[in-house]
């Protein structure tokens, strides 16, 4: 049992030093038979990386796979017969599907650029110029790093991880700056309304005041309405003809 451990431990090493061949990852793993006069049996299991699907398996030997649900992650196991001193190599190739793609990363960029020439020559333009300065950095990062990706496996994933941190960044500066864009999109809307708003308290104004000058004509047209004196009332009666 404690020589199958050390076959065991010896390829979970190897996977860690795996390097990556143009668009796929090799995992080498090794299966040693320490003993130099007993043939043994080799019991081999590796954890994939955890992004790994079992469809992103390219190959992997005569190794099974399957998942564990507490590690959360997919693993290949395989048992081999071992002649004394016998090293056995085994490679997993897997996809490489830790790299962002430039597409992604052009979309994000492109999106930023349109934003900010809606957002110019308005209140909110410098916060926008600093947010795209901050996310076109952050980009220029992830693109740069990927080109000089390491061929150490272990620190190709680590990066990518790293990478997806920064693009998680870059989206949470995206949402800011849509939300300058909203707010810009709102200002033609409450223009509108303070524009009807002034009017009808124009109107309002303007109403009250033919009211008040209709109220005062009323009033003096009622002061100047003809009066005739009695004395003049008694002489028209007067020179009236008998019937």
């Amino acid at each position: 049992m404690k020589k199958t451990r050390r076959i065991i431990l010896c390829a979970f090493f190897l996977f860690f030093i795996a390097q990556q061949a143009q668009a796929s990852i090799v995992l080498k793993v090794l299966a040693v038979n320490p003993s130099k006069e007993q043939e043994q049996k080799a019991s081999v299991k590796v954890y994939l990386p955890k992004e790994t699907k079992p469809e992103e398996i390219i190959n992997k030997d005569d190794f099974e796979a399957a998942y564990d649900t507490q590690q959360g992650s997919y693993y290949v196991f395989g048992e081999y017969n071992l002649k004394p001193g016998e090293v056995k190599e085994i490679n997993i190739e897997l996809k490489d599907i830790w790299v962002i793609s430039e597409s992604e990363i052009e979309t994000l960029r492109m999106e930023t650029d349109k934003i900010a020439k809606m957002v110019k020559n308005t209140e909110f333009s410098d916060r926008m110029d600093f947010l795209k300065n901050s996310i076109e950095a952050k980009l220029a990062q992830v693109s740069e790093g990927q080109k000089n990706s390491p061929a150490n496996a272990e620190r190709h994933i680590s990066e990518y991880r790293d990478n997806l941190k920064v693009l998680d960044s870059v989206k949470a500066d995206l949402v800011l700056a849509r939300s300058l864009l909203a707010q810009v999109k709102t200002l033609p809307t409450v223009m509108i309304w303070r524009l009807i708003v002034a009017i009808i308290i124009f109107l309002g104004v303007l109403g009250a005041g033919f009211y008040i000058i209709w109220q005062k004509q009323v009033k003096l047209a009622g002061e100047d309405t003809f009066y005739v004196p009695k004395e003049e009332s008694d002489k028209e009666e007067a020179v009236k003809p008998e019937k």
